[in-house]
């Protein structure tokens, strides 16, 4: 009994330890969190106050909220024709990359041919390369095929330029998956297409989720080609349009930060839909049974 008092006694202390340190792991996380979110959350109180209010005090916080900045941001500044351009560009790119980045992933990842590696090797070249390094021979090649000022023109090179790391990505899921699958396939009566579509392509929803996301990302956000083929405001993109709210030797704030948070909203419903399968997949493979 007397080897047992203290124990006990040490029982608070240690639990008081394990409390403080809980207590400063979600100050630490807290405080990221604040300082993540501080920039949005300034942007989206700048979208809603007032343009004079703005200009004169842009930190403090607004004494009245107007959607006027977003009305203007979508009617006068043309935001609502760059959100369609946006969508027109962004999802066939996305489903593109999908599909043919599945097909691709599933034959390096799980089918033996001859030159499979060398092969799967030269795509990753791709992820060497800089996009700067290909902007002229790529501007010359649009031109040629008559696609500047078309929405071709920002969508075509992308499933180039997107393919490396979806086929990296989508390969590394596949390996994971077992092989015993296949075989059981085969002795049923498959061939690899109806392998692929029925037994494994169910099996890749969260990595495909994962990627989807991702991409979605990246081509909603796209900049750089919409500057370098697109000069007719018909077809400017979301990214783009933004540029034309800052004039040359002013900017109109509240305009801008319109603008940016009708840009970011997409993005974020396709992550909150998403965001479980998302995490599935960015999680699969981490714990091995």
């Amino acid at each position: 009994m007397e080897s047992q008092k203290p124990r006990t006694l040490l029982m608070p202390r240690v639990l008081k330890k394990f409390k403080m340190s809980k207590l400063m792991i979600y100050f630490i996380l807290m405080t990221f969190f604040f300082i993540s979110i501080m920039p949005v959350l300034y942007m989206v109180l700048a979208a809603l106050k007032d343009s004079n209010e703005l200009n004169g005090n842009p930190f403090a916080i607004p004494h009245s909220l107007t959607l006027k900045n977003i009305v203007e941001a979508w009617t006068v500044g043309n935001m609502g024709k760059y959100f369609i351009n946006s969508i027109i560009v962004a999802f066939p790119r996305v489903i593109v990359i999908l599909i043919l980045s599945s097909l691709a992933g599933y034959a390096f990842g799980k089918l033996k041919f001859p030159g499979r590696n060398a092969l799967f090797y030269f795509f990753l070249l791709g992820l060497m390369v800089p996009i700067q390094a290909m902007i002229i021979p790529l501007y010359y090649n649009i031109q040629s095929m008559g696609l500047i000022n078309t929405y071709w023109a920002m969508i075509i090179p992308n499933f180039g330029l997107s393919m490396p790391f979806a086929i990296f990505m989508m390969r590394a899921f596949f390996r994971d998956l077992p092989d015993e699958l296949m075989d059981s396939a085969k002795i049923d009566g498959c061939n690899e297409f109806q392998t692929f579509f029925h037994v494994y392509l169910p099996l890749m929803v969260p990595a495909i989720t994962s990627l989807f996301v991702f991409e979605f990302m990246w081509a909603w956000n796209d900049f750089l080609l919409p500057l370098l083929f697109v000069y007719d405001d018909t077809y400017r993109t979301l990214p783009l349009g933004l540029m034309f709210f800052s004039g040359e030797y002013t900017a109109n704030q509240s305009l801008i930060a319109a603008g940016v948070s009708i840009s970011i909203v997409p993005i974020i419903v396709v992550y909150i839909i998403f965001q479980r399968k998302f995490i599935e997949g960015m999680t699969a493979g981490s714990v091995k049974g």
